[in-house]
């Protein structure tokens, strides 16, 4: 197994938590909107994931260089039927390498685990034929386990039959399926082409609907979606010689 490091800053007790995952896919949208959630709650960093085979990136945010793939939490009533008494975020603006996406998946399946964590949501992007801008994403769920159907029903999910998934969510559906943990999967249909702050934002909005007890407003994320996109469109556009285009996400452009 290559060598993957969680590192916690201090031990926090994450029992009964709610637990977001967001690595960046489709429309980079689980990045936009996992980051709108960390500022939104104003979430502490507790820890973070290290690999000498990520990216050798540091992330500088309010001044403070940070890791790839971070790992926030704060108290929170969150949860469907506001189940949990706190919230978790593992959060990232880099895809890891193929080769590392299982042994990153069994790890935090495992810490999630081992921190009893009572939920696994996962934020993703998937790819749409055509939106236009007065037309509402729509949202799909995945899920592991056949538990977790009256989830989506109870929250009006449709849920998605056939299609695939790509990347850190893809992996740990299929093996949280085989080692009987529950994880569901949040899919807003997006653009492939580009940041997309619109779909992110629905995302948000069905995550404020299945979580009563905290409020995340995606009204920001529409309403600077189009200087969001801009932005980043134009520093990916700078960054081309230097790195992937996945990889030119400026942290100050998520508000």
């Amino acid at each position: 197994m290559e060598k993957i490091t969680i590192i916690e800053h201090s031990k926090t007790d994450l029992s009964n938590s709610l637990l977001l995952v967001a690595f960046p896919t489709v429309g980079l949208i689980s990045s936009i909107a996992g980051h709108h959630i960390v500022q939104s709650l104003k979430l502490k960093e507790i820890g973070a994931i290290l690999s000498d085979k990520f990216m050798p990136t540091t992330i500088i945010h309010d001044g403070k260089p940070l890791p790839p793939v971070r790992i926030y939490a704060g108290k929170k009533i969150c949860g469907p039927d506001e189940s949990c008494d706190q919230i978790a975020v593992i959060i990232s603006e880099f895809m890891p390498p193929f080769d590392l996406i299982k042994p990153l998946v069994d790890m935090i399946l495992d810490w999630a685990k081992d921190k009893k964590c009572r939920f696994i949501i996962g934020l993703e992007g998937t790819h749409a034929e055509k939106i236009t801008d007065d037309k509402t994403p729509e949202i799909y769920g995945v899920i592991s386990q056949k538990s977790l159907k009256d989830t989506l029903k109870k929250y009006n999910i449709t849920q998605s039959k056939e299609g695939m998934i790509t990347g850190v969510l893809g992996v740990m559906l299929y093996t949280a399926s085989l080692e009987n943990q529950e994880v569901l999967c949040l899919l807003a249909q997006a653009h492939s082409s580009y940041p997309d702050s619109r779909a992110a934002a629905t995302l948000i909005e069905k995550l404020d609907i299945m979580l009563p007890g905290i409020k995340i407003d995606p009204k920001p994320l529409y309403e600077e979606a189009d200087q969001i996109e801009k932005q980043i469109k134009q520093f990916m556009e700078q960054s081309k010689p230097t790195a992937p285009t996945q990889s030119a996400i400026p942290l100050g452009m998520y508000r």
